[in-house]
């Protein structure tokens, strides 16, 4: 097939490494492996920054520069005409089959252009957007921004939800063929070939001094990801266990006053964001990895953390919350925990430590498990096999 990917949103940045343009990057790369002819439409990170990591030809806008309220929504809005004027003009040339679109806020720039090609439309979904933005930083132009979003999902000829609970809320607003596709890992990047001399040799390499027990937390800093649970539970646990954090995000200073008040700050250390790269070797340093999510009462993500901590063959202590109790087969691949409770999250540690052949064994497993069904081709394939299945009238032809 040929696959023209696109998105308009400005926080979704090509070039950046942040989770959701390293999913924007996983998806593409993993068409591209199973053999598609694809290109990327989307928002530059930096205009003159490097592209080496990306296998197929990308063609980016300008980033429109941070802003707030008001001003923030009419660039993103700016910001999807000029990813509609380039990405029509790549369409010409490319003629795709699929116009596989990353749904973005007030984001209508693949619909647009799907029409105009005649190419099948699908609709990768990670959220409701609307009302995420509603609720976390706060929507002037609210009713446009839900009026889009409705209409582009209605539109869509296939709809790509990342996990059952985003899918529901696709449903309540879009009828026709949604399909349940979970985040993934690199398989390039997380091998898992873990042993202690590994983890040594890991820890040196991010200059860890520290040779007791390791936690870690990798993504993003924001109040839905829980690391102030972690940091909560630090002080029931052994003064021996340290946590080790790559990323960084806007509660990070709150996060690490906290830790001063606990009396526990030396022993969190923080790396900041890191290159992708890294997190394998963060991974490979730690004891355990942790999803302490809070209990949120309209959870829907897919983590693809969990998806990395798997595949690297880490023990995994994550919260019984969304699809990450199906994602660890209930508790075969992990230790589940009660979302935000510091005290179950240190039991769920505890348990782990104190077993760590057995944990080691669970981790091998589930690490197999990973490899075998979860890795960003499997999932890609899954999507083109979705599209295969599609029926779609008024003369327009399945891509095959």
């Amino acid at each position: 097939m040929r696959i023209l990917v696109v998105c308009s949103d400005t926080g979704v940045r090509v070039g950046d490494g942040k989770g959701a343009a390293l999913h924007l990057l996983a998806i593409t790369s993993a068409f591209a492996a199973l053999g598609h002819d694809v290109e990327v439409v989307g928002v530059a990170a930096n205009p003159n920054g490097p592209l080496e990591a990306w296998p197929v030809p990308c063609h980016v806008v300008d980033h429109p520069g941070r802003a707030e309220g008001e001003l923030r929504e009419r660039r993103k809005r700016e910001t999807v005409e000029r990813v509609v004027e380039l990405a029509s003009s790549v369409a010409v040339r490319l003629q795709p089959d699929v116009v596989y679109e990353r749904l973005s806020l007030f984001g209508s720039a693949g619909a647009r252009v799907a029409g105009a090609a005649g190419a099948v439309h699908v609709l990768e979904v990670n959220a409701l957007l609307a009302a995420e933005e509603a609720r976390w930083r706060g929507l002037v132009a609210g009713d446009l921004a839900r009026s889009v979003e409705d209409a582009v999902l209605q539109s869509a000829d296939l709809r790509v939800a990342v996990s059952e609970e985003v899918a529901r809320d696709v449903r309540t607003v879009a009828s026709g063929p949604t399909r349940v596709v979970p985040n993934g890992f690199d398989s390039r990047l997380f091998h898992g070939d873990r042993h202690r001399g590994t983890a040594r040799a890991a820890r040196a390499a991010l200059g860890l001094g520290h040779d007791g027990p390791l936690l870690c937390f990798t993504g993003s800093l924001r109040p839905w990801h829980g690391l102030d649970v972690a940091v909560e539970s630090l002080p029931l646990l052994p003064g021996s266990v340290h946590l080790l954090v790559a990323g960084d995000g806007p509660v990070r200073h709150e996060i690490a006053s906290r830790s001063v008040e606990l009396g526990v700050s030396e022993r969190v250390h923080w790396l900041g964001q890191v290159e992708h790269s890294t997190v394998p070797v963060v991974l490979a340093a730690s004891d355990v990895a942790l999803a302490p999510y809070p209990a949120l009462t309209d959870f829907a993500f897919s983590p693809l953390k969990l998806y990395e901590y798997l595949a690297a063959g880490t023990p995994v202590v994550a919260s019984a919350i969304g699809q990450l109790p199906e994602a660890l087969a209930h508790g075969r691949w992990g230790r589940l925990v009660t979302p935000g409770d510091p005290a179950s999250l240190a039991d769920g540690i505890r348990d782990v430590l104190a077993d760590p052949a057995a944990a080691q064994a669970r981790a091998a497993l589930a690490r197999d498990h990973a490899h075998a069904e979860l890795s960003w081709e499997s999932r890609a394939s899954e999507i083109v096999r979705a599209v295969r299945e599609l029926e779609i009238g008024a003369g327009r032809a399945v891509p095959r």
